[in-house]
């Protein structure tokens, strides 16, 4: 016979997961879910119940948490598995209230765990694999067991860099409300991801908006936000260059490769309604390289159809970030992931930090007028759009 509550104390300290299952009448929740988290700095234990298919989060202290153990876990669920650094048990409710250890089992790595790439890789990440975020099993990047998904492996690593940058800057930002937009969200990986970075794990009020063009992608990623109660997450279709938008003050604006031109109409839109931060990867920048003719000094840049198309691609966003600078923002220009695991590689990184002045912009239209080629940011910025 055990003492739940004597055990799950002695795990705390180097606990994995604790998963409470099979409720008895009477228990808060249909399955709860305890692991160990770090906010601000600070350890704690999230607590994630499910309940009408919805997902409840609370982060909590130890004492808390033996707290909650008295009132509403031990004794009010069949099944219990602790699941720490020395191993992992079971245990089983008996008729007269009591458990039943079903005996401790060593921890045994996953499979190629032993060999240091993939066990360092997940302790590099923010958001571990493992960790309980239920929408990436629908969206298919996590099997229902939370393990990364092979083939998803590269883009779960570039949206986990992603979080870490914008964790980067948020960090030391106290919880509060939040509006976020997600242009181009498309399947919607990071969209969850973020989601669940300032909702769950940093405990903001956030309200979150995905876009995208694809009505199909739009109700299935509505659909998977309604199943798990994350009412303050919505998406909509809509076309950036053109359609109505959130018309107030957004707290932060991302884009993960958003096609062409739409990233200049999230920047321009970013910069309108007053975006303190703007996190954007740039895609297929075809624009300068369609429109661009010889005129000067990079003639001898645009005579290679491949070497034409890298030049213009960082020419586009060297423009894009020299315009967010006149706009009064700190601009970063940053390589996201290693090249190897995508060549749309390259982060625009910007916080409003001053009043706008003009001192890019000028150069910008003399070199377009030289070379005659159209960027559509600029083009914004002469019709007043910024």
């Amino acid at each position: 016979m055990a003492d739940l509550k004597t055990e799950l104390a002695g795990a705390l300290p180097r606990l994995q997961k604790a998963v409470f299952s099979q409720p008895c009448e009477g228990a808060e929740y249909q399955k709860a879910t305890l692991r160990p988290v770090t906010i601000k700095g600070k350890s704690l234990f999230q607590l994630e119940g499910f309940r009408d298919s919805k997902a409840f989060h609370r982060n909590l202290t130890e004492d808390e948490v033996l707290a909650l153990a008295d009132e509403t876990l031990c004794g009010r669920y069949r099944q219990v598995l602790l699941m720490s650094a020395e191993g992992a048990a079971q245990y089983v409710l008996r008729r007269d209230g009591s458990y039943k250890k079903s005996g401790k089992i060593a921890a045994v790595p996953r499979p190629g765990a032993e060999a240091s790439p993939a066990h360092d890789r997940e302790k590099r990440y923010l958001l571990s694999e493992g960790e309980n975020i239920p929408a990436l099993v629908d969206l298919g990047v996590f099997t229902p067991d939370l393990r990364i998904v092979k083939a998803k492996y590269d883009k779960y690593r570039q949206i986990n860099r992603f979080v870490e940058l914008i964790d980067d800057a948020f960090s030391s930002v106290e919880p509060g409300r939040l509006t976020v937009l997600d242009f181009g969200c498309g399947k919607s990986y990071l969209t969850f991801i973020l989601y669940y970075y300032f909702a769950v794990k940093r405990g903001f009020d956030v309200e979150m908006i995905g876009y995208d063009l694809k009505e199909d992608v739009v109700a299935r990623c509505g659909a998977i936000a309604e199943k798990y109660g994350y009412s303050s997450l919505r998406f909509e279709v809509a076309d950036v260059s053109k359609d109505k938008l959130l018309d107030k003050e957004i707290d932060l604006l991302v884009t993960l490769h958003a096609c062409d031109t739409a990233t200049d109409y999230a920047l321009d839109f970013a910069v309108r309604h007053g975006a303190k931060h703007i996190f954007s990867v740039p895609c297929c920048q075809h624009e300068i390289n369609a429109s661009i003719s010889k005129g000067g000094d990079f003639d001898t840049l645009l005579r290679y159809g491949v070497v034409k198309e890298r030049v213009c691609a960082l020419l586009t966003d060297s423009i894009r970030a020299g315009i967010l600078e006149d706009m009064g923002y700190e601009v970063d220009l940053m390589e996201f992931v290693d090249l190897a695991h995508s060549p749309k590689n390259l982060m625009i990184r910007a916080e409003k930090k001053s009043a706008p002045r003009e001192k890019n912009i000028p150069r910008f239209r003399e070199l377009a007028g030289r070379y005659g080629f159209r960027q559509t940011l600029l083009e914004l910025c002469e019709r007043g759009g910024s």
